[in-house]
């Protein structure tokens, strides 16, 4: 699934026959499931703006992978995780984010 997504990101009309912009709607590429690839979840943080590494990118999406075999993750527990991330990296607390979370559900109590 993620070199399919990669394609799409990088040239949509590799799978896409009809282009979602013609029907008003946008491109969705789901994220919160265990195939999800890191490119997919780089263009996230990419969109959200925020400055994390493709290093970065790769650790959240194993655990995006880990906590999608309990649950697939919505896109706002994604973000959170994302938005989450980027502020611990700040203070250099980022590993920790991602050490401690063992559950989808504790994304969703923040």
């Amino acid at each position: 699934a993620g070199i399919h997504a990669k394609a799409i990101l990088n040239n949509p009309s590799t799978y896409e026959i009809l282009r979602p912009e013609d029907f008003g709607m946008t491109r969705y590429v789901a994220i919160g499931h265990r195939l999800t690839g890191w490119n997919a979840v780089k263009n996230r943080v990419e969109q959200l703006g925020l400055p994390l590494t493709d290093a970065d990118c790769k650790q959240i999406t194993n655990k995006i992978k880990n906590l999608a075999d309990i649950r697939p993750l919505s896109l706002d527990d994604v973000d959170k995780l994302l938005r989450k991330y980027g502020q611990a990296k700040e203070d250099n607390s980022h590993h920790a984010i991602l050490e401690n979370i063992d559950t989808p559900d504790q994304i969703t109590e923040w």
